[in-house]
């Protein structure tokens, strides 16, 4: 028995084009579901219009939610400034998402829905691990701490319907674009001195999704980060 088996699901991932979307489809589909990325400039998850279009011939029995934009280190970032358009996409974007799919899941008989969080969920961005006057949007860390409550709302809500939401947070996932200034700040802090491995990210998205009982969860995968 294989307890990791996706055969015959049909997934959905959005922000398809970003980091970590490569990584999401290729864990599901070699588990042996179908998966569609939805992602711009085809699809807007900020859009509920093109949402219900979407979702009039199309309904999954998993969603990973994870569209979201943030300001890299690069940028001139305020810590006050882009609020607004982080958490339209990052929170209200999933949260368009849940509430144009959970019907349908609802009628198919239910289904998972992944939060991909983040570990500026749990702890507020350290300045002195950046490189000059750069600031962490809170807006950023405001949308990740939400997915959190987000899951938890949705698995009380829906849980009767055989739906589930839960939120797998991350560290730091060296995809090649960390600033290496930023990294080895960063690691001094890390008890394990090492960043997230995409192993370790595709370990725990078939955990979260294949865990039947596994509903509102949120936890956080960060090499012991958070145990100082």
């Amino acid at each position: 028995m294989n307890l990791f088996s996706l055969e015959d699901k049909v997934a959905l991932v959005t922000g398809g084009k970003g980091l970590l979307a490569p990584i999401w489809k290729e864990t599901l589909e070699n588990a042996g579901a179908e998966v569609t990325m939805f992602d711009l400039p085809e699809y807007d998850v900020t859009s509920r219009e093109q949402l219900f279009e979407f979702a009039k011939t199309y309904t999954p029995d998993i969603i990973v939610n994870n569209a979201a934009i943030d300001n890299p280190p690069t940028s001139k970032a305020t810590f006050f400034g882009n609020a607004k358009e982080i958490i339209d996409v990052n929170l209200l974007g999933a949260l368009n998402v849940c509430e144009v799919f959970i019907p349908k899941m609802i009628e198919k008989g239910g289904g998972v829905i992944v939060n991909i969080g983040s570990i500026q969920g749990w702890l507020a961005a350290d300045h002195r691990n950046y490189v000059g006057d750069f600031q962490k949007p809170f807006g950023y860390n405001a949308s990740k701490w939400a997915l959190r409550g987000l899951a938890k709302s949705i698995t009380v809500q829906y849980g009767r319907y055989n739906i589930r939401c839960v939120t797998p947070s991350f560290s730091a996932y060296d995809g090649g674009k960390l600033d290496p200034v930023f990294l080895q700040k960063f690691l001094k802090n890390v008890p394990l001195n090492r960043c997230i491995s995409k192993e370790s990210m595709q370990m725990t998205l078939l955990y979260s999704v294949c865990c039947p009982e596994l509903a509102g969860a949120d936890w956080l995968v960060d090499a012991g980060y958070s145990c100082w």
